[in-house]
């Protein structure tokens, strides 16, 4: 007692004479009060001591001593080394930390009755070490050069494990890197859900480095939301998911980089039972969204059914550069619901801006799956050359875009699939009525990424639903490129979009081509209007097909079709196939019995604008049987003798004064033995005729793929002489 008493006068006396800091070390912990504001030290029963509302117990002080040095306020210190770690606590709030130290394992009791924010500051090297805290109110924890591996769990299998369910600020400091990695195999009780784990929600910051290793599940996880702005974070191995959270994950800027997990890159699940849906900032938020708007990702999974970014609600990309790979194989340990890798999973993907680069590989994979996908803006690549599969006798193919409902408003979007039996674009549900091609249109037990086979030839189809849109009604749009090279499989073709909803082009401009037998351009089960925009299609197979009408109501289309029909519309009806305000060059090189424009019957076209329709082919069955248009709005004709179009010769529709109506232009050889002529102007009754040069037009207000309009050319060589327009 006497020792102690001379201390404390000591202590005194040297507050008296400068300011100092008065250390109280109890084992591997300090506690450091600014000797000036130390205050009354109450000295009770000799059993305990009080400075600032902090209570020791003697016998547990090793030492206490006064030094000059600096005390950063409301800041607890963990220096790890090696074995064994060193906490300090700043005095003004040491009355509310408890700090327990284990060799190298820290543990953090933090009082609810404090009322301002703590700080940690966790730096140093330790193979065996941990940091865990408990507390209840908003905290801040900086990583300050810490590598930190957890061998031996002491309180939990995590290399930093935050039992604060409140808003936990994690700052990587500017300039320093840091390494967590946890417990691979953890007594049950210690048993944790990631190498960084967070009860709270976890704001991740800064502007230094950060790897984590999840040896034992997901590499870092939050309770609640997680946020991620400036700092670079690494996630190099996790045997479950990358970084999981509840609410919503919000990416302003920084980096985030994910591969060698066992799971998803990125999961955002509902923490409750229904979704708030997105909250003004985010206040109180509860949606299971994914919010990209800055930054960048690089995400790699190799797991069996893996998402590289899966979202329990909304994924909304805003900004930033997203590189993306997904390959593996198809999880089937639910054989009534597989799952396919995907590089973006969501119930709705939106996409405003930003760059989006997917690479897929794994087997039926996806770009993108989800029920409904929109696109305003940015830039979408996708590669997809996974493989084709067959589960329970029904066909799986990869996709790019998987979807109910897929409206593409806006953006560059460049679709490329090299597997066999390749869906570019995959849109609508409904139900096969009748067998032929491996059936389409389920999804997957509720799943978007689930089902998806070959949907038939001849198939009906029934209960459709869904929508597929390309562009605004004021004809703006995306750019569109579709391509498939990938042959068959099994019953099931190649297609660049296939659609058993309705269809509609008001924008916008699309390029598709496909290379193999069956591999169609654009396929819908219920109908195609094409109201405005931009479209080329150059088919091995059909280049537009559809049970039900195609309508060319607006735009500029062109269909080069050489290995089947052109345009193909089984509709069976008046109106099949529609000439209206729009402009449409049909034709196919294939040669009989394929046709520039095949509806059946010549009678089923219907022209009711004053748009433009060439097409170019041959003729078969009924397609020649009737040459006549009933109530046609204006003038059109009909010729069923050969015309030899050849390439680089531009041929020019003309009326009896030389007038241009159009020009136009094949790419390869193609013979044509039923060709319909219909453009602006023509006039029932009317003399025309085709010449065609070896000079392209100059001059045209709008040329697409061979398709010249506006233009004052006029060609030098006759192809025929005379058409009667009806």
């Amino acid at each position: 007692m006497k020792r102690i008493m001379l201390f404390l006068l000591s202590v005194a006396a040297t507050v008296a004479a400068v300011a100092q800091t008065l250390n109280v070390e109890v084992g591997s912990v300090t506690y450091q009060f600014p000797a000036a504001e130390a205050g009354e030290m109450v000295y009770a029963d000799g059993t305990s001591l009080t400075i600032l509302n902090k209570v020791f117990t003697l016998s547990d002080v090793m030492r206490m001593y006064v030094d000059a040095s600096e005390v950063e306020a409301a800041t607890v210190s963990v220096e790890y080394s090696g074995t064994q770690a060193t906490v300090k606590v700043a005095g003004d709030i040491a009355q509310y930390v408890d700090a327990t130290v284990s060799g190298a394992h820290v543990s953090i009791a933090q009082s609810d009755a404090v009322a301002d924010e703590i700080t940690y500051s966790l730096s140093g090297t330790s193979s065996d070490g941990e940091f865990y805290m408990t507390g209840s109110y908003k905290t801040t924890v900086e990583l300050r050069g810490l590598s930190l591996t957890n061998a031996t769990p002491v309180y939990s299998g995590a290399a930093v494990c935050i039992m604060d369910g409140k808003r936990v600020a994690l700052s990587v400091k500017s300039g320093t890197t840091n390494t967590l990695t946890d417990c691979s195999s953890p007594s049950t009780a210690l048993a944790q859900k990631s190498a960084l784990y967070c009860k709270g929600h976890l704001e991740l910051k800064g502007k230094g480095s950060l790897t984590v290793n999840g040896r034992y599940a997901h590499g870092v996880k939050s309770a609640e939301y997680m946020t991620l702005k400036n700092a670079e974070i690494v996630i190099a191995s996790a045997v479950k998911d990358g970084l999981s959270c509840d609410e919503y994950f919000l990416m302003e800027s920084g980096s985030l980089s994910i591969s060698g997990v066992g799971d998803d890159g990125i999961q955002c699940d509902l923490d409750g039972t229904a979704s708030t849906g997105e909250l003004t900032d985010h206040d109180g938020e509860d949606s299971g969204n994914i919010y990209i708007n800055g930054g960048t990702l690089d995400i790699t999974t190799t797991a069996a059914g893996a998402k590289c970014i899966k979202a329990d609600s909304t994924l909304v990309v805003n900004d930033g550069v997203l590189t993306l790979n997904a390959s593996g194989a198809v999880d089937t340990s639910d054989s009534s619901d597989p799952s396919y890798v995907t590089a973006l999973r969501a119930g709705k993907v939106v996409i405003n801006g930003g760059s989006i680069t997917a690479l897929v590989k794994g087997t039926a994979g996806r770009g993108i799956a989800a029920w409904d996908i929109e696109t305003n803006g940015g830039s979408l690549e996708i590669t997809n050359s996974a493989a084709p599969t067959t589960l329970s006798s029904d066909v799986k193919s990869a996709k790019g875009l998987k979807a109910l409902n897929i409206a593409l408003n806006a953006g560059t979007i460049t679709i490329s699939m090299t597997g066999n039996a390749g869906k570019g674009i995959s849109a609508g549900s409904g139900t096969q009525s009748s067998s032929g091609g491996g059936g389409w249109g389920g999804w997957g037990g509720g799943r978007p990424d689930g089902g998806g086979g070959g949907m038939g030839g001849g198939s009906t189809w029934t209960n459709i639903q869904g929508s597929y849109t390309q562009g605004k009604a004021d004809g703006t749009g995306p750019t569109l490129t579709v391509s498939t090279t990938g042959s068959a499989y099994s019953s099931s073709s190649a297609k660049a979009i296939k659609a058993i909803c309705a269809v509609v082009l008001y924008g916008g401009t699309t390029e598709v081509s496909t290379k193999t037998s069956g591999a169609e351009g654009l396929e819908s089960k219920s109908g195609v209007t094409i109201a405005g925009g931009m479209h080329y299609f150059k088919c091995y197979d059909d280049c537009i097909n559809s049970a039900g009408k195609i309508i060319f109501d607006g735009g500029v289309t062109v269909c080069y079709g050489y290995g089947n029909d052109s345009v193909d519309s089984n509709a069976g009806t008046a109106g099949a196939v529609t000439i209206g305000n729009g402009a449409v060059f049909a034709y196919s090189t294939k040669g009989a019995p394929e046709e520039g424009i095949d509806c059946d019957n010549n009678s089923y076209i219907q022209i009711t604008g004053t748009g433009i329709g060439i097409s170019a082919g041959a003729a078969q069955g009924g397609g020649s049987s009737s040459s006549t248009i009933s109530n046609a709005k204006q003038g059109y004709a009909f010729y069923t003798s050969t015309v030899s179009y050849q390439p680089n010769r531009y041929y020019t529709l003309a009326d009896a004064n030389g007038n241009n109506l159009v020009t136009y232009s094949v790419e390869a050889s193609c013979s044509s033995s039923l060709s319909l002529f219909t453009a602006t102007g023509m006039v029932k009754g009317s003399k025309y005729n085709v010449k065609y040069s070896t000079t392209a037009p100059t001059d045209a207000t709008t040329a697409w793929h061979g398709l010249y309009l506006g233009s004052s050319h006029v060609g030098t060589t006759s192809v025929i002489s005379t058409l009667s327009a009806k």
